[in-house]
């Protein structure tokens, strides 16, 4: 263990080492209290400084923005001295114009103008206002450099073109690189036009120009129109009058003009009103020339007049549609006014048509009676038209629908059409059509019998009605008809072919009745010998059965039976009754002794018989 003197050494040296520390706190003390005075004394003098410093600083801030604002000044007043200078810088390139081949140039020029003029007049400068108006009359000179320019470039995409360009072009001017620069001029001015003060107004030059283009593009095909104004019914080819060409070309050139002018014209109000003055000249000669068609439709009889089925089934099918989707922009009522009017006249067709099968229009019923009771005209006519109807039946159907059922028999005076082919109802469209044949093919029956009175040979008449009886079944049996006429007509006038051909047969009876047995029969065997009276009768027979037929065969062979199959029949019919009665007559009486001179009572043979009755209705004979 440590002793007490150690222990005591130790404290004493703690104790010396605390009381050196104890003095040094006191140093650094005192030394503290001396830094705390001299931080006072510098704080004192830095807000003295401040003081001195802050006004100083002030001014140069003052100074600072002043010199800014002397820099904005000279600026602005540089500016303006070069917008002021520009004007005799640019008078001489705006005033001859743009370069045709580079716009572009003329039309920074242009803007370097309008900008320097805007950046002048904002300063509001009283002794700026001369210049300010001779920059704005530079801008107006060269709006009409480039107003001027719009004309000559709308001039030099408006040429003129023909059918055949018009009808096989796909627009081909609205991709085209001058389409292209025409749209990016009319562009700029119209943009321009409030900034720079001075309005350009295209629409005049644009219907001047226009106008011009469609009507001289369209003038040959009215010209066309009115050269072949007739057209023939039986011979008129479907799709063959120049009208719907020139319908056709009007309404393709119409369309596209719509689009030109949406992309020339922004302003709707303008556009529609250059659309109205371009479109309305062509529009009205069309018009014209198709009233003047449909006066000449309605001088003609209806079977030379069926072209307007054409152009009605080409305004409803292709043109309305699409006159429908223009109907913002332009009105062509006009045009509808006139197709009504074509649809008036086929109205009227049909009543006229049908007082025509009814023999009403004519003055005498038996005039243009065949000599040979061949297939009357109207027979020919009437059954041709029908035919002509059907391939138009899309557009008689819902006119058909407009008359009503039985509407046909009698005039009406329509005050207006509607567009009746959207109430079109086809189901009552086809049965009116149905209604409207049979209707008059049985006005036709009735015709004809009147009409085979005139004939003062009751076989004549006979032949007469059997010719155009069969040629009606004949023609209902087959396209197109036989799709209209059901059996029952069929077998209506397969009724009266066979009452007809039953009362020809009746003409040979003077001939069959001497042909009757007038034999005694004794035990099944003729008498071997005759009184005079009974020779006498025999004679008389023979005598009788001569002159009849030849005189019938004389005139029958007068007679005409076109078609050949009738022909036939009706010369079979006749050998089948005649020849078997007449072999058997002479086969009984040639090998008797009736007379001495058999060769002038036995004037045929069968064979002589057969060839004679063979030459009847021959179309040479």
């Amino acid at each position: 263990m440590p002793s007490i003197r150690t222990k005591n050494g130790r404290l004493d040296d703690d104790t010396a080492e605390l009381n050196y520390l104890q003095s040094q706190f006191k140093r650094m003390d005192s030394l503290s209290g001396q830094l705390v005075g001299i931080l006072d004394g510098f704080d004192g003098r830095l807000m003295k400084l401040e003081a001195s410093i802050l006004p100083i600083h002030k001014a140069t801030q003052s100074l600072t923005r002043l010199a800014k604002n002397v820099d904005s000044a000279l600026k602005t007043t540089e500016n303006i001295v070069d917008c002021l200078n520009l004007p005799s810088k640019e008078e001489a390139y705006i005033l001859k114009g743009p370069d045709e081949t580079n716009v572009l140039p003329y039309l920074k020029a242009m803007g370097r103008l309008k900008d320097a003029a805007d950046t002048v007049e904002k300063n509001q400068l009283r002794s700026c206002d001369k210049a300010i108006y001779q920059m704005k009359q530079l801008l107006k000179a060269g709006m009409l450099h480039l107003e001027t320019l719009f004309r000559k470039w709308l001039s030099s995409v408006s040429s003129p073109v023909d059918m055949n360009t018009i009808l096989n072009s796909n627009n081909d001017l609205m991709s085209s690189q001058a389409m292209k620069q025409l749209s990016q001029l009319s562009t700029y001015i119209a943009t321009s036009e409030a900034e720079i003060g001075y309005t350009v107004d295209f629409t005049k030059p644009y219907i001047e120009i226009r106008s011009s283009y469609l009507l001289k593009s369209l003038h040959p095909l009215s010209q066309s129109v009115q050269l072949s104004e007739k057209h023939q019914g039986i011979s008129y080819e479907k799709g063959s009058t120049e009208f719907l060409r020139y319908l056709e070309c009007f309404a393709k050139m119409v369309k596209n003009e719509l689009e030109f002018a949406g992309r020339i014209l922004g302003n709707p109000s303008r556009r529609m009103a250059a659309l109205k003055g371009s479109i309305s000249p062509a529009e009205n000669e069309l018009v014209l020339t198709g009233r003047q068609l449909n006066m000449v439709a309605k001088r003609l009889n209806y079977t030379d007049s069926v072209f307007i089925f054409d152009i009605i089934e080409k305004y409803d099918k292709d043109c309305a549609p699409l006159f429908a989707e223009m109907t913002q922009d332009i009105d062509l009522g006009e045009i509808a006014d006139m197709v009504s009017a074509f649809k008036f006249t086929a109205l009227k067709n049909f009543y006229d048509f049908m007082e025509d099968v009814k023999g009403k229009r004519e003055n005498n019923a038996y005039l243009n009676l065949s000599s040979d009771g061949t297939v009357h005209e109207m027979t020919s006519n009437t059954l041709n038209y029908l035919k002509r109807l059907y391939l138009w039946r899309d557009t008689v159907e819902p006119l058909l629908i407009v008359m009503g059922d039985g509407g046909w028999n009698s005039p009406h005076n329509y005050q207006s059409l509607s567009d009746q082919r959207s109430h079109c109802d086809s189901a009552m469209g086809t049965a009116l059509l149905q209604k409207f044949f049979v209707d008059a093919l049985d006005q036709m029956t009735i015709s004809l019998q009147t009409k085979s009175r005139g004939y003062k040979k009751p076989t004549l008449a006979n032949i007469f009605l059997l010719n155009n009886y069969n040629h009606i079944l004949r023609q209902i049996r087959s396209p197109p008809l036989n799709a209209v006429f059901d059996d029952g007509s069929e077998a209506k006038f397969s009724r009266l072919v066979k009452k007809q051909l039953d009362a020809y047969q009746e003409s040979w009876k003077p001939c069959v009745e001497n042909l009757m047995d007038v034999t005694y029969v004794r035990g099944g065997t003729i008498k071997s010998s005759m009184s005079n009276g009974e020779r006498q009768l025999i004679k008389d027979k023979f005598k009788s059965f001569n002159t009849e037929f030849d005189d019938i065969w004389r005139v029958q062979t007068t007679y005409a039976v076109p078609d050949t199959e009738l022909r036939n029949q009706v010369i079979r019919d006749v050998k089948n009754v005649l020849v078997p009665m007449y072999c058997r007559f002479l086969d009984k009486y040639q090998s008797t002794e009736f007379t001495k001179n058999p060769s002038k009572y036995i004037k045929y043979d069968k064979d002589k018989l057969e060839k004679m009755i063979g030459h009847l209705f021959e179309p040479t004979a």
